[in-house]
């Protein structure tokens, strides 16, 4: 950035801190004396909340200032919110690739089959090496691996895990290792005590391995990624995708969408954030997947369902473009208020009422980190485990589950097992509600 333009933000920003720390004047209207278009600038709830101002704060702040430090104020914040755009010829618009280079798709090059040194038959295939061994090579759910859609349909698989370790918009937190992580930890194996059942006997289970994202430019992988998901639904096989961070919430809801069709997937997203943001600085983010997902028509706003929204994320202007959209909110103030089993009752009622094919989509930061402290965006005060698993459990056994995603676990933010243990009992939550989905098992669920 050129040093002058600097200069300018910063004289700017200067300028509108030292009116407000000036000495006060007289009372009155703060904005009675200004231009019809700086009044409309500082009247704009969203510009407000840009600079951490609310209208009342303004006022505040202004009250008793000259006229002419007002209408100075105004200036300075309306040079921040031009400087700050972008302009051509000074900006780049996205940082260069090279289209000559020899591995430009050799990320997401597919294996040639006749490459497999091993002459097999279609269908998935143990990496075990003892009769009796839970494991050899780690896999999910300890299942055996298919690495080709031909795999998924010979073995008539019904859910299939699939690693996407893409760190996006939170790259320090190390969501992308958290497929290997979860391979390796208890949780995805036996029967559920409280369910009454074991999928692993129900489900034909498989893991797809993992997806190959771009990391020098992981916007390139969400295509790739959005195919593979699609590929994996279109033979009748539920995606379990393990990221990565809540970006890919994008293209896993996408493939869902290119599979069953616009208007005919539900989305329910528990998360502790909305990722709902406006105006972010790049097209695509963890913090507004939903907003891409609703903008670009994949989803309407009636068909989504956000679970445990609580802490500073989502403020009141936020929540109200999305409950104007049709979207269904439920905070997590809510299900302590209430108890999840009534909380659930109005969630599947309401799911009753739109598309038959629901995407799931568990983002960890709904958990209170008590139980789950290395998500991306932990925020105090969120669901417990004794929550979460029976919501999820009764959701996935009481709809028709295209697809689930588990979503920001960052491994390397908790040196114990409790996150990843945390993450893989609310897979095998939602894994055993298939299994009793399919199988007819009744609910037991609690009276309050």
């Amino acid at each position: 950035m050129a040093r002058s333009t600097l200069l300018a933000r910063s004289a700017a920003a200067c300028l509108a801190l030292a009116i407000l720390s000036g000495p006060a004047l007289a009372q009155g209207d703060p904005l009675s004396g200004l231009s019809p278009e700086k009044q409309a600038f500082l009247s704009d709830p969203a510009m407000l909340e840009r600079f951490g101002l609310t209208p009342e704060k303004l006022q505040t702040a202004l009250n008793g200032r000259s006229a002419a430090d007002v209408d100075a104020y105004a200036t300075a914040l309306m040079a921040v919110v031009e400087d700050s755009k972008y302009k051509a010829g000074r900006d780049p618009a996205e940082i260069a690739l090279n289209p000559q280079a020899r591995g430009w798709n050799a990320g997401t090059t597919l294996r040639p089959k006749m490459f497999d040194k091993l002459k097999r038959d279609d269908g998935p295939f143990s990496l075990k090496r003892y009769m009796y061994q839970k494991s050899g090579v780690p896999t999910f759910a300890d299942a055996p691996v298919a690495i080709r859609k031909e795999d998924l349909v010979a073995g008539k698989v019904e859910v299939a895990f699939v690693g996407v370790p893409l760190d996006f918009s939170s790259g320090w937190r190390d969501a992308k290792h958290a497929p290997m992580a979860l391979r390796g930890m208890d949780g995805l194996v036996g029967a559920d005590a409280d369910g009454g059942i074991d999928p692993g006997l129900v489900l034909s289970i498989a893991d797809y391995g993992d997806l190959a994202p771009d990391y020098m430019a992981p916007d390139r992988g969400l295509d790739h990624i959005r195919a593979m998901i699609a590929e994996m639904a279109s033979v009748g096989t539920v995606p379990f995708i393990v990221g990565g961070d809540h970006t890919i919430m994008f293209p896993d809801v996408a493939a869902m969408v290119d599979t069953y069709g616009a208007g005919k997937v539900a989305l329910v997203q528990f998360d502790a954030h909305a990722d709902a943001e406006l105006n972010g600085d790049h097209m695509i983010s963890d913090n507004q997947t939903l907003t891409r997902l609703l903008e670009q028509n994949l989803l309407r706003g009636s068909d989504v369902t956000l679970v445990g929204l609580h802490g500073r994320d989502a403020g009141p202007a936020t929540k109200k473009r999305l409950t104007d959209a049709g979207a269904k909110i439920v905070p997590t103030a809510a299900i302590q208020e209430k108890g999840w089993q009534s909380v659930m009752s109005d969630i599947l009622s309401g799911l009753k009422k739109g598309p038959e094919n629901v995407f799931v989509s568990f983002d960890m930061s709904v958990l209170d980190p008590g139980d789950a402290p290395a998500s991306g965006r932990p925020v105090p005060g969120g669901l417990s485990m004794r929550e979460a698993i029976p919501m999820v459990r009764q959701i996935c056994a009481q709809t028709r589950v295209v697809g689930f995603d588990l979503l920001d676990t960052a491994p390397i933010l908790d040196p114990t097992y409790v996150s990843r243990m945390s993450a893989n009992y609310i897979l095998h939550a939602c894994l055993s509600g298939i299994a009793m989905r399919k199988t007819g098992t009744p609910l037991r669920t609690a009276k309050r």
